[in-house]
């Protein structure tokens, strides 16, 4: 598609609710090219309403757009729109961003031209700012994260050419009416798809299937049994296996990583096959692919221990994969921030697997406090580095320190966990 309007609208008037600075600008003119004027009146009378990522479902304001009529958007809705050469969007309850980052590193190594953000915030692949300049061309691969709070203010202007559903897991519940409202909004994914294009799905996830339901594009899939499909899957004796459309197949050798990176790496590959790639191309690089900031990414050493950056880990349910990854090397554990109301049965869970683990924990900020005598902590601290220096005072000599918070943190915060000063 070239730079035309995007959409065509009689009516001039625009609003922006877009907390970026530098996003908002792009969405201004975006939507100038379309002849929307925006300004920072009210809502009641705007022809078009943009919002960003952080804006619940249900937010009055939408709400109220809706009602009238007005159309609703996004910043990824705009560039989108504008891309000249295939989209391949990614969405999912967890791995989104591991798989967009895996699947940029594949293409580039496969002589793919690729677009995606790196700017976006705590490394996430949402497009933003820096990606709204110039309409990509016809020869490069957009890839675009998408989360629920995307997609559900989202019209998707035209359709991905490859949609990859990582996992559906309960999430977002404050930013969502219910679960339901949640999973539709994941499935918008696919709207407008038809035959020619193509859906990765994870093979090993029943759920996650039965959620999304019937598609129309061609489905690839990831990390289930190899029962002769099209897509990436992991064997028994730990080696991949990639299939095309043709029935070619290649074999490669995955990393030494946690599962959350296989999981992505094998996402990133269906994706990259079902956009015809070869197998053969993709092989040989499967095992230099490393995790994508704050997600099980191991860091090096701080007071003589080994950290494992999990900074993005904001759910009971993330921090209880990390521990499981992790646990054979009885790490200590480093978890708080801002206190979230998350399901009780699910912290509690999640505690309870530290406890029969035997596992040291020292806890951080607001949401440590909170957690108090439940996890049976060392010790608190007020931020997440004097917990971090704690922490791995405790683990000592070649032991190993997890900072997965199951709370949110600010970026700044995390961006201070990866960049591990000397003690």
């Amino acid at each position: 598609m070239g730079s035309g309007p995007v959409f065509p609208v009689r009516a001039t008037r625009g609003v922006i609710r877009i907390r970026s600075d530098d996003d908002r600008l792009a969405a201004t003119a975006l939507l100038a090219e379309s002849g929307v004027i925006i300004d920072i009146g009210p809502v009641a009378d705007a022809a078009v309403l943009a919002v960003d990522e952080w804006t619940p479902q249900h937010d009055p304001d939408v709400l109220a757009a809706r009602a009238r009529g007005c159309r609703v958007t996004t910043l990824a809705d705009l560039v989108m729109a504008r891309a000249g050469g295939p989209i391949v969007a990614v969405t999912g309850t967890a791995g989104k961003t591991s798989t967009c980052h895996s699947l940029r590193a594949l293409l580039i190594a496969s002589g793919v031209a690729v677009a995606m953000s790196d700017t976006a915030r705590s490394s996430n692949a949402w497009p933003d700012h820096s990606l709204a300049d110039t309409p990509t061309a016809p020869h490069v691969v957009l890839i675009a994260e998408l989360t629920s709070t995307h997609l559900c203010h989202m019209e998707m202007p035209r359709p991905v050419d490859v949609a990859i559903i990582t996992t559906l897991r309960p999430d977002h519940a404050d930013l969502h009416p219910d679960h339901a409202s949640y999973i539709a909004s994941k499935r918008r994914i696919l709207l407008g798809q038809g035959p020619s294009h193509a859906v990765v799905l994870p093979g090993d996830d029943p759920d996650t299937l039965d959620a999304i339901g019937p598609v129309a594009g061609d489905v690839w899939t990831f990390a289930g049994p190899d029962l002769g499909e099209m897509g990436a899957f992991r064997r028994p004796d730990g080696r991949c296996v990639l299939r095309d459309s043709r029935g070619a197949t290649a074999e490669g050798v995955l990393p030494d990583a946690p599962p959350v990176l296989i999981r992505a790496i094998l996402a990133a590959a269906a994706g990259a096959l079902a956009l015809g790639a070869a197998p053969k191309s993709l092989a040989p690089h499967l095992a230099h692919l490393t995790s994508a900031p704050h997600r099980q990414r191991e860091l090096g050493r701080y007071r003589d221990a080994r950290v494992i950056d999990d900074t993005m880990a904001a759910t009971p349910r993330k921090t209880r994969a990390a521990i499981d990854a992790f646990a054979s090397q009885h790490p200590v554990v480093v978890m708080g921030g801002d206190y979230l109301p998350h399901d009780p049965a699910e912290v509690m869970a999640v505690l309870a697997r530290i406890r029969d683990l035997r596992l040291r924990v020292v806890t951080f900020g607001d949401a440590g406090e909170r957690l108090g005598t439940d996890t049976h902590a060392t010790s608190w601290a007020p931020t997440v580095m004097g917990a971090l220096a704690t922490a791995a005072t405790i683990a000592g000599m070649d032991g190993l320190v997890l900072v997965s918070p199951m709370f949110p943190m600010e970026p700044a915060e995390r961006d201070r966990v990866a960049a591990l000063p000397e003690p």
